[in-house]
């Protein structure tokens, strides 16, 4: 049988009557003032002994506190329904609502509700076509992956810093008077300079990735070069010279060039065709989550570089320490969540 875990108001009263107990001829303020010297309240402490020359034992018995007014059965009943699945809704709004202050609202919810709070989670701005076509493109593409390996490219922008990101976004102060400047508040240039990164995912392993100051345009020549035959064809060779694979560029203009197109069909690399690729929809793209993994390890602890330099060093140090296991298993999640649109569609549409 599990053993019941007092509250530190139970044990306080165990140990005074205890104490009491053990010096009978000591006198009420004697034992009052043995137990301020912890800097427990003088009241309390004849509260305890009162309750105790009671004979009312020393552990509260459930259900002897007083009755809820505020919040009775009936009006958590209301508070559940007025919170549950909605959202503009402040508990300094509810307090107003139920007439008490908002601590009592916090504590209701978190004792007598499992309602929670949670951040909203992102999704992209589709529009009603392509809402209507990511499903039926889904099923294209699962019957195109089904027993390949999938490599997915893709790239990201890294500025000199970033305080969006989680553990970033904040800052611990007692007094914000005397908080330093560079700790509370976040600065940021209006043209920040960035770099462009770019790789290539499979469930084998990642490609080497290719940075270089964004500014400079990524078309056809330079995607072609830089990208697909300095890294891509490489990385295929590494990894999948006997494999059987597909290539899953993003929808960007210069991934789907007449010259991009030559080059694949040239190299006998299969591609999914622009027609069955489905538009504005990153969540069926696992590399998204590997840029995000990426990011936390470069801007951990509110890292920032003084230029371009060293934040080129930073990513190419960061991206050498992504666990092997991590990546292999989000480069073998791209039939996986292609196949559950098809087979459920968009969890959020």
């Amino acid at each position: 049988m599990a053993k019941k875990i007092l509250s530190k108001e139970d044990t306080l009263r165990n140990r005074v009557y205890s104490f009491a107990e053990l010096h009978p001829r000591w006198s009420k303020s004697a034992i009052v003032k043995h137990f301020m010297l912890e800097n427990i309240p003088r009241s309390t402490i004849y509260n305890i002994l009162h309750r105790k020359e009671n004979k009312i034992g020393s552990n509260r018995k459930v259900g002897s506190g007083r009755l809820a007014i505020k919040f009775n059965k009936t009006n958590i009943k209301r508070l559940k329904k007025t919170l549950d699945h909605s959202h503009g809704i402040s508990q300094r709004m509810l307090a107003m609502m139920f007439g008490c202050h908002h601590s009592h609202v916090c504590k209701t919810i978190q004792r007598k509700t499992n309602i929670k709070y949670r951040k909203k989670g992102p999704i992209p701005g589709r529009t009603p076509e392509q809402k209507l076509a990511v499903r039926p493109k889904c099923s294209r593409l699962a019957r195109l992956f089904r027993k390949k390996k999938v490599v997915i490219d893709d790239e990201s922008y890294f500025y000199l810093s970033n305080f969006d990101i989680s553990g970033n976004s904040g800052f611990y102060s007692s007094d914000v008077n005397q908080t330093p400047e560079d700790i509370k508040l976040k600065r940021k240039l209006k043209f920040e300079p960035k770099l462009m990164v770019w790789a290539a995912m499979s469930p084998d392993g990642i490609s080497k990735p290719y940075i270089v100051p964004s500014g400079q345009a990524i078309n056809q020549d330079v995607y072609i070069e830089k990208c697909l035959r300095d890294r891509l064809l490489p990385f295929i060779q590494a990894h999948h010279k006997n494999d059987e694979i597909v290539f899953w560029p993003d929808l960007a203009s210069s991934h789907y060039a007449k010259k991009t197109l030559d080059f694949l069909n040239s190299n006998k690399i299969s591609f999914a065709p622009r027609s069955d690729n489905p538009a504005n929809s990153p969540e069926l793209r696992p590399i998204e989550e590997s840029w995000s993994e990426l990011k936390r390890r470069v801007y951990a602890k509110c890292w920032k570089a003084e230029n371009l330099t060293q934040l080129e060093n930073r990513i190419r140090y960061c991206y050498k320490q992504i666990h092997e296991e991590r990546i292999h298993r989000l480069g073998a999640a791209s039939f996986t969540r292609v196949d559950k649109v098809r087979r459920e569609g968009l969890m959020n549409p």
